[in-house]
């Protein structure tokens, strides 16, 4: 029986011509729907022995745990999943055995462009509600937008999402050419995504009392931004990868 209060890393074993696979996995996303999954799971005794495996969602074993009740991003689901003795064929391995631990590296330095994409896009209809919402709201007589307290708020966001957009597009063009890009990919999603934290934040100020209802769409924003700071490495992890690139 498996238990949804925690998570233990999957392990998998070869049997004849397939692989029995048994374990837990928190936060996958857009799983309650999905026809395949990747599964990285311990294949070995050996630190990071892992490897990689394409798994349908239909094997026998296969288990939906929970559905998690989130606080934004409510249109993606992200749920636990349990593997119980489940047997997929031995082409299933996805790379080399023993090297899943490399390709969730390169995956991560990818998708980390991703996530620091997701963020400026956040960010950018939160200063896109906020402006609009400075022009046409009145307060004392005039529109909001004519006090310097509200321009001076939409100049710093408009400055640092052009900062963001730029760091990520040079990660991405790295990317691009081949060359190596962890660390940058890792600053493109620092700066990325607490910038988002505050553009949003920005954005639900300049909406004065309306920006925390949830007719307006900054209230979405305010809760969807901050899974951008926590997923693909949190910010702590991205500092500790820059510096690491630094120090090296």
């Amino acid at each position: 029986m498996f238990s949804n209060d925690g998570e233990a890393l999957l392990a998998a074993k070869l049997e004849g011509d397939e692989w029995v696979l048994n374990g837990t996995k928190a936060f996958v996303t857009n799983a309650y729907k999905a026809d395949l999954v990747v599964t990285y799971a311990r294949t070995g005794s050996e630190k990071y022995d892992i490897s990689a495996f394409v798994v349908p969602t239909t094997a026998k074993g296969f288990v939906r745990l929970k559905k998690e009740n989130k606080m934004g991003i409510r249109a993606s689901d992200t749920m636990m999943l349990g593997l119980e003795d489940l047997r997929i064929p031995k082409d299933h391995l996805l790379g080399p055995q023993g090297k899943g631990f490399n390709i969730a590296l390169t995956t991560l330095d990818g998708g980390r462009i991703g996530i620091a994409s997701q963020a400026i896009g956040i960010a950018q209809a939160a200063f896109d509600e906020a402006s609009a919402y400075a022009k046409q709201r009145e307060a004392f007589g005039q529109k909001i937008a004519n006090f310097q307290a509200i321009q001076f708020k939409l100049a710093d966001m408009a400055t640092e999402i052009d900062a963001a957009r730029l760091l990520t597009y040079k990660a991405a063009s790295m990317k691009d050419r081949g060359e190596r890009h962890t660390m940058e990919s890792s600053m493109a999603k620092l700066y990325a995504s607490e910038m988002a934290g505050r553009a949003v934040s920005e954005a639900v100020q300049i909406h004065g009392g309306y920006g925390f209802i949830k007719e307006y769409l900054v209230e979405k924003l305010y809760r969807d931004q901050k899974i951008t700071e926590l997923y693909e490495g949190t910010s702590e992890v991205q500092r500790l990868v820059i510096s690491r690139g630094l120090l090296k």
